[in-house]
C-alpha cells in the first residue's frame, strides 16, 4: 500500500472552493488542503474540518489575495535578490498570524500559491521563520515531481531542487514527491487518465498530490473555474474511489511525515 495525501489548494479562495473541501472531506477522498489566509472561511467549516480531521496548511499567497506583484515580477524579484528581506518576513508572519487567528492552530504544513514558498529569498526566510516560530513541527511541501512532464520539471528546478536540499539540511519533515501538476485544460475522461498515472507512479515512500476541486457555481469565477469544476466531478465520482483501490494507495497525514522525517533522509532520491 502507497501513502498518499490528497490536498486541496486555495482553501479559504470562495465558498464553491470551501464547500467542495468539506464535501471531500466528508467522503474521505482529500487527507489536506491549504488555506489562503487573506481569504475567507466559516468558523462552521474550520469546525467541521478538524472533526473530519482534515490537515489544513498555510497557502502562502504573494500573487492572489495578497498581490504584491505577478508572478513573473515575483520571480524576477526572487531571482536577482531584489526584496527587502524585512518585506518578505513580515509578510509571511502576517500571513501565520491570521492563519492561527482563524484556522485555531498553527499549520501542519506550509506550501505557495502558484509554489512561491520554494523561490529564492522568500525560501530562506520561510524556513527560518518556521523554525523560530514553531521549532521543526510545520511540515513544508516539496515539489519533487512524480512524473518528469516539462511543467513538473519547471516549477521543480524554479526553486523546489534547492528547496528540497535545504529542508534535508535543516531536518524539516517534507514529502517524498509531487503530483497533479497539468494545465488544466483536461476534460474528465483525461482527468481520469491522469489521476491513474499519478497514482501508479507513487513510490513506497508516498507522495502529496495537489488538486483545486470547486462546486458548480454561477455566482463566482477566476481563470481556472472550469477546470475546478470537472476536478470536482472525478474526485467526487465512484471512478475515482475505484482507482484509488486499484492503484492499492491509503491515506496518510502531514503528522506522519513529521514523525517520520528522518526516512527523507535515506538515499532513495532522484537529483
Amino acid at each position: 500500500m502507497k501513502p498518499v495525501i490528497i490536498n486541496v489548494d486555495d482553501l479559504g479562495l470562495s465558498e464553491p472552493v470551501n464547500e467542495a473541501v468539506i464535501r471531500l472531506a466528508q467522503m474521505q477522498r482529500i487527507q489536506a488542503s491549504s488555506y489562503m489566509s487573506h481569504g475567507s472561511i466559516s468558523a462552521d467549516a474550520v469546525r467541521e474540518l478538524h472533526n473530519l480531521n482534515i490537515d489544513i496548511g498555510l497557502h502562502l499567497d504573494l500573487t492572489g489575495f495578497n498581490c504584491i506583484g505577478s508572478l513573473k515580477h515575483i520571480l524576477l524579484s526572487s531571482y536577482l535578490h531584489l526584496w527587502p528581506r524585512t518585506k518578505i518576513q513580515n509578510i509571511i508572519n502576517q500571513q501565520l498570524n491570521q492563519f492561527e487567528d482563524t484556522i485555531g492552530q498553527k499549520p501542519d504544513f506550509v506550501d505557495g500559491h502558484q509554489h512561491v514558498h520554494q523561490l529564492p529569498v522568500i525560501r530562506d526566510i520561510l524556513i527560518r521563520n518556521l523554525q523560530q516560530r514553531y521549532d521543526n513541527t510545520v511540515a513544508i511541501r516539496c515539489t519533487k515531481p512524480l512524473q518528469k512532464n516539462f511543467k513538473a520539471l519547471l516549477i521543480y528546478n524554479l526553486g523546489g531542487r534547492a528547496l528540497k536540499k535545504k529542508l534535508q539540511k535543516s531536518h524539516i519533515a517534507h514529502n517524498f514527491a509531487f503530483g497533479g501538476v497539468y494545465d488544466f485544460n483536461a476534460n474528465v475522461k483525461e482527468l481520469a487518465l491522469k489521476w491513474k498515472h499519478w497514482l501508479g507512479a507513487i513510490p513506497y515512500e508516498g507522495a502529496v498530490i495537489m488538486c483545486h476541486p470547486a462546486l458548480p457555481s454561477t455566482l463566482w469565477h477566476d481563470e481556472i473555474k472550469v477546470a475546478r469544476e470537472r476536478e470536482w466531478q472525478w474526485l467526487s465520482s465512484d471512478a475515482f474511489s475505484q482507482c484509488w483501490q486499484d492503484m492499492q494507495c491509503h491515506a496518510t497525514h502531514w503528522q506522519t511525515l513529521i514523525d517520520k522525517s528522518i526516512n527523507y533522509q535515506s538515499p532513495h532520491t532522484f537529483a
